[in-house]
């Protein structure tokens, strides 16, 4: 996984996992995120946020826009291409990713911590 470090005005990374262990969610079932920080070189979980109602096409994604407007990327097990091209046309990439939610939020910073 290859991707540039999240910026200064998007400082954040956002996960939709149901065991905050791995990435298992898909983003149409997600309830809730995971928001991931860096703070002093350490990388770990700042919060949870919840997600918009599940249904409503675009009105959902523009939510889910609108409650992660910090955050960079967002990890998900799976997901559809509106969606994708929704979140990416208001500045959130989504990452079709497995494996486990701190190693790959950390590959995201570049941290080896």
């Amino acid at each position: 996984m290859t991707y540039p470090p999240p910026q200064a005005h998007r400082p954040l990374v956002a996960v939709a996992s149901s065991t905050g262990k791995t990435v298992d969610m898909h983003l149409g079932q997600a309830s809730e995120f995971r928001i991931y920080g860096r703070d002093q070189g350490m990388v770990g979980l700042i919060g949870t946020r919840p997600a918009p109602a599940p249904g409503g096409g675009s009105i959902r994604w523009e939510g889910v826009a609108e409650v992660l407007s910090d955050c960079t990327y967002l990890l998900v097990a799976s997901v559809g291409p509106k969606p994708v091209a929704a979140l990416a046309a208001q500045g959130l990439t989504v990452i079709e990713a497995e494996g486990f939610v701190l190693s790959l939020v950390r590959q995201l910073y570049g941290a080896t911590d």
